[in-house]
């Protein structure tokens, strides 16, 4: 039986593994054929302390999900190109405090992500009323008012956005047939 976390610790044991069995370089294949070597970068994890610190500093909620990854990695960068570097960023406790300064007024959100240019947000407030669904995302420069739900937690984003590649998933029923080349 599946618990909460137990999917993120499987996911990133399997990708640092792939990754220890190439060198620390795997290849992508990215959207319309593209194909890079990538490189994934993790942080030291995070103690218990420090976790329970930010939760009392903030009063924020950590859900145990994204927890379970803190314990793993204290943030990380995932699938960098090797040549070009990348876009992707999951934020350490100290990021998230440095750039969501004014938890206080935030109502419970709080950027944990930067992807592309999209950020990846926890409305701990949703998962605070049980709500197992609180993950948003949004364009960097939106406020969190803005932020459109995910239907998902961290971990089951977590696990698609890695079977994706660093791919925005969530984008893809955006783009249909119709319109996907205008989007190209």
């Amino acid at each position: 039986m599946l618990t909460e976390g137990s999917i993120v610790k499987q996911t990133i044991s399997a990708l640092k593994k792939r990754l220890e069995q190439n060198d620390n370089v795997i290849d992508v294949q990215s959207e319309r054929g593209h194909v890079y070597k990538a490189k994934c970068t993790f942080n030291h994890p995070a103690s218990d302390e420090e976790i329970a610190n930010f939760e009392n500093k903030t009063g924020l909620i950590l859900p145990p999900d994204y927890k379970a990854f803190l314990r793993i990695t204290n943030g990380c960068q995932l699938f960098d190109d090797v040549e070009h570097g990348g876009e992707i960023e999951l934020y350490s406790l100290e990021q998230i405090l440095e750039l969501n300064e004014y938890y206080d007024e935030l109502d419970g959100c709080y950027d944990i992500a930067y992807i592309h240019q999209d950020n990846i947000v926890i409305n701990s407030k949703l998962y605070s009323e049980n709500q197992k669904n609180y993950l948003l995302w949004k364009d960097h420069t939106e406020q969190f008012t803005e932020a459109q739900p995910l239907q998902m937690n961290f971990e089951l984003w977590m696990d698609r956005f890695i079977m994706s590649q660093g791919e925005k998933f969530w984008w893809w029923s955006i783009h249909t047939a119709e319109n996907y080349y205008r989007f190209s």
